[in-house]
């Protein structure tokens, strides 16, 4: 140990030795300078006081960062229920916009409905199968409700009634519309200005253009854009007059003898909702009633019937 200690004030000679003489110097001043107290409890106290109120400001902090968690998190809930109240809000709007939608609908074609003659069955669209060949559009109403096969079908979007199709298939409480849009839906037709006739039929899955073929070519200085083509009534299938569509490319190829015509439909066929079939010329459409049985013979009368008594 000795050794250790001359080692270390031999190379920290010259610090040791100022260290030595302030402490020397304060010990001096101390016992020279008669007015300075010491008290010890005093200064206990002092340095107490310097933990505590450290102790002190170190647990405030603490707190104050606790209660600040507690509430950011009721902050998050109440957030996180401010948003689900506005996700009901937003749907609760969106079903009574969807509700103001179809009343504004259903109205428009009851006051349609209440016009249209006793030969016109009123019905609504339930499923569409645009997969198969028979691109069909299936309605709710059926053979009881005096649905026939081969019925014209129209509906009416803003003001204008245009032509859907036509009745294919029928059941006893659904049927199956083949739409103006099927290859297979042709109709007799003709331009409402210039009273051309032609055949009108679809081009498949294209639904916004109808052709229609057999339109003699000296029409077509007569024929423009956008002229209506109507049914012409002719076969006795569609009625007269109802709105096919309008001509927008009139072409006339030269190894043909007539005109083509792309048309396009009066019907958007994405939107349809309700619809109306029509009965023979009239003709009501009443619900089917079923026939009765074999009737039993009518009772004979007697010859001589007897006479009443007196």
């Amino acid at each position: 140990m000795p050794g250790l200690f001359e080692g270390f004030f031999a190379r920290h000679r010259k610090g040791a030795t100022l260290a030595a003489l302030v402490l020397v110097s304060l010990i001096c001043l101390m016992i020279s300078n008669r007015t300075l107290v010491i008290k010890p409890k005093e200064i206990g106290l002092s340095v107490a006081g310097f933990f505590q109120k450290g102790f002190t400001g170190f647990f405030t902090w603490f707190g104050d960062t606790a209660g600040s968690i507690g509430r950011l998190r009721a902050a998050r809930e109440e957030l996180a229920a401010a948003r689900a109240r506005l996700q009901e809000m937003d749907q609760a709007t969106r079903e009574v916009l969807e509700l103001r939608r179809q009343n504004a609908a259903l109205k428009e074609q009851l006051d349609f409905a209440q016009n249209l003659p006793p030969e016109r069955i009123a019905a609504e669209v339930i499923a569409r199968d645009t997969d198969n060949l028979f691109s069909t559009v299936t309605i709710n109403k059926g053979s009881r409700h005096g649905v026939k096969k081969g019925m014209p079908v129209v509906a009416w979007q803003g003001d204008i009634e245009g032509l859907v199709g036509r009745v294919a298939l029928v059941g006893p409480g659904s049927s199956q519309v083949l739409p103006l849009y099927d290859p297979q839906c042709i109709v007799s037709a003709r331009v409402d200005t210039t009273r051309d006739e032609g055949l009108v039929a679809g081009q498949g899955k294209d639904r916004g253009t109808l052709v229609m073929n057999y339109v003699k070519k000296t029409a077509k200085d007569k024929i423009g854009y956008g002229d209506l083509v109507v049914s012409s009534g002719l076969g006795g299938v569609y009625p007269r007059g109802i709105n096919i569509g309008r001509i927008r490319d009139i072409t006339a190829p030269a190894y043909e003898t007539s005109l083509v015509l792309q048309v396009q439909p009066i019907i958007d066929f994405d939107r349809l909702e309700y619809l109306f079939l029509i009965g023979p010329e009239g003709e009501a459409a009443a619900p089917a009633v079923p026939s009765p049985g074999p009737q039993a013979p009518p009772v004979p009368k007697p010859a001589n019937p007897p006479k009443a008594m007196p």
